[in-house]
């Protein structure tokens, strides 16, 4: 059985297009009295940038972003190889959005991850900042924002199932644990060492210890 996707995507070409459009013409326009005296210097900056450009929508087009029901993922598939990330929830740490000028004009952005692990932040001596790369970011996917939502409200739902089993497996230790004769005190006083621990959470601990005083 193939795995589900909840959302899948691709980067938004035509920001990038007129983008580069611009940055050519502005570069053309500067150089243009150079290009006057040396004409040919103009037909090799043109094949320059059609060859540089081809190649960069190559790249940006190989990129396939997924969402699954425990993780987002990065995939780039094309000529010079396949690279893929996988990102699972119990790592996503914070989920930004990035949008420049033209990226509001054509409603497309960057969703960029960070995880618990903290290497995409950077900036030891400076201030903080959030290194946004080809693993850590859905690059200029269409309306961002929506796609953020989509990711955070998926990752909610799997925390709370996360905090289920988590109590569930504390639980278990605890069934295992007890002696037929265990009193209700010597149970808390298991659960408590368990969120010493750092077994289960606070709110974890909470529910566990209502659910053995309304037993008693």
């Amino acid at each position: 059985m193939s795995e589900e996707f909840l959302w899948v995507g691709k980067p938004y070409l035509m920001k990038t297009f007129v983008k580069s459009l611009i940055i050519y013409v502005l570069i053309s326009l500067i150089y243009t009295p150079i290009f006057m005296f040396v004409p040919l210097l103009f037909i090799v900056w043109t094949l320059f940038a059609i060859i540089f450009l081809t190649i960069y929508f190559l790249n940006k087009r190989a990129y396939t972003y997924y969402l699954t029901s425990k993780s987002v993922r990065v995939v780039k598939s094309w000529v010079f190889g396949t690279y893929a990330r996988e990102i699972t929830f119990d790592q996503v740490r914070d989920i930004h959005v990035f949008q420049g000028i033209l990226a509001r004009k054509f409603k497309c952005g960057s969703v960029v991850f960070t995880t618990t692990t903290g290497l995409e932040v950077g900036g030891v001596v400076f201030k903080p900042f959030l290194a946004r790369s080809r693993a850590n970011r859905f690059w200029d996917v269409k309306d961002p924002h929506s796609v953020r939502e989509l990711i955070t409200k998926q990752l909610v739902a799997w925390r709370e199932v996360y905090q289920q089993q988590r109590i569930a497996t504390a639980v278990e230790k605890i069934a295992e644990r007890a002696q037929p004769q265990t009193s209700v005190s010597e149970e808390l006083e298991r659960l408590k060492k368990l969120l010493d621990q750092g077994a289960i959470t606070r709110e974890e601990y909470e529910k566990l210890k209502k659910q053995l005083i309304g037993s008693s």
